[in-house]
């Protein structure tokens, strides 16, 4: 095939994949994105592969996350340039792993390259940046939530890498491949409901406790059992200034609160601290804390935690997590071994960012429920408070960016999924079986026996 041919293919499969997201959010084309690809790489030399891999991961990377600039202006241009680095590393190294590894099916190659490098860029990079990884395009789409809950974002993405690959950009199996994607893509039955109900009251404002408190309050007539604010409601350690109001509050309203401030570290109370989530009792006492343990790059976001532990409460055990946090699967992950019952996020999505990059968060909020079976509830500042039932549904949403109350009913399970138990290593094996596969290949370079040209026949 020639060079301008894999371009062309290239070009194809990134925009796809780039279209699968917000703001177009077109999951059921991904299948092609992955079909086109495979033609483009199949026989390909390493030089092709890098041009191959330039052009897919700009369209798709650049398609997808440019809403970077919103949040760093021209050098998001840098930002996402790294992140597309992947996307290239990706088709540089299958052609030449792939000829020195003949034996190998390219299909399964493929799908544990590309899950290597997705996992070690959203979890073991410095920069560890986890938006746009393929299997995030179908968070949300309730019959996608088995298979996310045995092995999660990783293993939708293994699946949908292995299944393209392996159509070889043969018609029949291809438009087999890609109408039963989705149909699974527009299957929408009605959410589950809520088991051992729970009565949540999430406010939303970027405002002082002047508006937090006296709605905390007001939730006893509502019958709340717990009260979340935002991440920072509170921009000062609460136990100082603020504490005797919030424990005036607390014990008129009859609910637990969970709400987001500050722990200061030192003397210098603007710089040391760590961004933690207060658990306070009917009686005005703190029962629990979590300290973020995902801060956000490039900003002051406290000193990292590094526990991810359900806090007990009269209510059952509660995975209690910041904004952030959940942007990963570890930390959910965590909880839900650790027993947590129900997901409760204090959360920031501040209004600037503007509705692409909210939706492009609320995909991984709706992963994490779907990873560990459990309905997941968070209170924003502007515009992201909502509720996601176990399926990745969301059953209740704020629409305005403005301050709100949302008052809705979540569900409490016991029960472990396997990603949970176990199914969450897929990620970091196939990273190490990637650096395995990249060695090997390297000694059978060395060794001067390359085999054969693994290849895909193009019908």
């Amino acid at each position: 095939m020639t060079l301008g041919r894999r371009l062309l293919f290239a070009l194809l499969a990134g925009v796809f994949l780039a279209v699968a997201f917000p703001p177009w959010n077109l999951p059921f084309l991904l299948p092609l994105g992955l079909i086109l690809l495979a033609p483009a790489l199949t026989g390909a030399t390493v030089r092709e592969g890098f041009y191959v891999g330039v052009l897919v991961g700009a369209l798709y990377l650049g398609g997808s996350q440019f809403w970077l600039t919103s949040v760093f202006r021209m050098a998001a241009v840098s930002l996402i340039a790294l992140i597309a680095a992947f996307t290239v590393l990706f088709c540089t190294l299958l052609p030449w792993v792939a000829r020195n590894l003949p034996k190998i099916p390219l299909w399964l190659l493929a799908a544990v390259l590309w899950v290597g490098i997705e996992h070690y860029r959203a979890q073991w990079f410095v920069l560890n940046f986890v938006w746009g990884s393929l299997g995030y395009a179908i968070a949300g789409k309730p019959a996608f939530a088995l298979p996310a809950s045995l092995f999660g974002i990783h293993g939708i993405s293994f699946a949908l890498v292995a299944l393209g690959f392996a159509c070889r950009a043969e018609l029949k199996r291809s438009a087999v491949f890609t109408l039963a994607w989705a149909a699974l893509c527009f299957y929408n039955p009605p959410p589950p409901t809520p088991e051992r109900p729970l009565k949540v009251r999430l406010l939303q404002s970027m405002a002082d406790e002047s508006y937090f408190l006296p709605r905390t309050v007001e939730a006893k007539k509502v019958g709340a059992d717990i009260v979340v604010w935002p991440e920072y409601a509170a921009m000062e350690d609460p136990t100082n200034r603020l504490w005797p109001k919030i424990q005036e509050a607390v014990k008129d309203s009859d609910a637990l609160l969970l709400m987001g401030g500050k722990d200061y570290q030192g003397r210098r109370n603007d710089e040391i601290f760590k961004n933690t989530a207060y658990l306070i009792d009917t009686s005005g006492t703190i029962i629990g804390k979590h300290v973020k343990n995902h801060t956000v790059h490039l900003i002051n976001d406290g000193i990292k935690g590094t526990e991810a532990k359900a806090l007990s409460s009269p209510l059952g055990k509660l995975g209690v997590a910041i904004c952030f946090d959940m942007d990963y699967s570890d930390v959910a992950q965590r909880l839900a071994a650790d027993g947590a019952e129900v997901f409760l996020v204090p959360n920031m999505d501040p209004g600037e960012w503007g509705p692409v990059q909210q939706a492009g968060h609320r995909l991984l909020f709706a992963m994490r429920a779907m990873e560990n079976g459990r309905w997941l509830a968070r209170a924003d500042v502007a515009g992201g408070t909502s509720v996601n039932a176990p399926t990745g549904q969301v059953t209740a949403r704020v629409t305005t960016d403005g301050d709100a109350m949302l008052d809705a009913v979540v569900g409490r399970s016991t029960h472990k999924t396997l990603f949970t138990q176990g199914g969450w290593l897929l990620g970091p094996l196939c990273t190490w079986l990637s650096a395995l596969g990249v060695l090997l290949a390297l000694l059978q370079r060395v060794l001067r026996k390359p085999g054969k040209v693994n290849t895909l026949p193009i019908e």
